[in-house]
């Protein structure tokens, strides 16, 4: 019985890389280093703004904390800018809601953007979202979504967690949650199945599968 499921943001419901990218340039710009490219905030992203930040100046810390506000400054006012959802996943989430599944959103991201976020392209859909800031651990622990499973009043184990990363396999490892990791976000498909079974490599298919464990329960 599926009783709520709980998405991962950035790669997974929506595609943030050009904002994110222009962000961090932004901020590291005045610094000297070299731009990301797209492809290199890609492989950047996870584990929180800090830690892509430190790794978008190859963990050189002299500047830090000047550039992680000048990211924060320029991405609240910058952060829907180019973002947007991914093909196919309104559809996943009509599909749910018609089914009447407790939704959720659980991200890594600061939980200033992630709402500015939510609310632009998601309004109504989930039950309850929750980001970095609100006085948790970031995932791969899973302190984060077993207080998210707790407030929607549902069973861990009847919980689907979808997310995109190694990070998000983690996380699945640690809260016994079920796990769904999707291939056309922030991660390599072949890189993620060496840590899964399978990917889902499109929103549809996803919607294809969840709807099969969903009508079959």
């Amino acid at each position: 019985m599926i009783d709520a499921i709980l998405f991962d943001l950035d790669g997974t419901i929506l595609d943030t890389l050009a904002d994110l990218t222009d962000a961090v340039n932004y901020a590291k710009c005045e610094y000297g280093y070299k731009p990301n490219t797209i492809s290199d905030t890609r492989m950047m992203i996870g584990n929180g703004i800090r830690n892509f930040i430190e790794r978008s100046v190859n963990h050189d810390l002299t500047h830090i904390e000047e550039i992680s506000d000048r990211f924060k400054l320029y991405y609240k006012d910058n952060c829907n800018n180019k973002t947007k959802p991914y093909d196919g996943i309104y559809d996943v989430l009509d599909y749910l809601k018609s089914k009447k599944i407790k939704m959720g959103v659980v991200s890594n991201k600061a939980i200033y953007a992630t709402s500015i976020l939510i609310d632009s392209h998601f309004e109504g859909y989930f039950d309850i979202v929750l980001g970095d800031g609100m006085g948790m651990p970031k995932k791969p622990d899973p302190t984060i979504i077993k207080y998210a499973s707790e407030r929607l009043n549902v069973r861990i184990e009847n919980t689907i967690y979808i997310g995109d990363s190694d990070v998000d396999i983690k996380t699945i490892n640690n809260s016994g949650c079920i796990g769904m990791i999707v291939s056309y976000g922030f991660r390599d498909k072949n890189e993620l199945l060496k840590l899964i079974d399978r990917t889902y490599d499109s929103p549809k298919e996803l919607l294809s599968t969840l709807l099969n464990k969903i009508e079959n329960e």
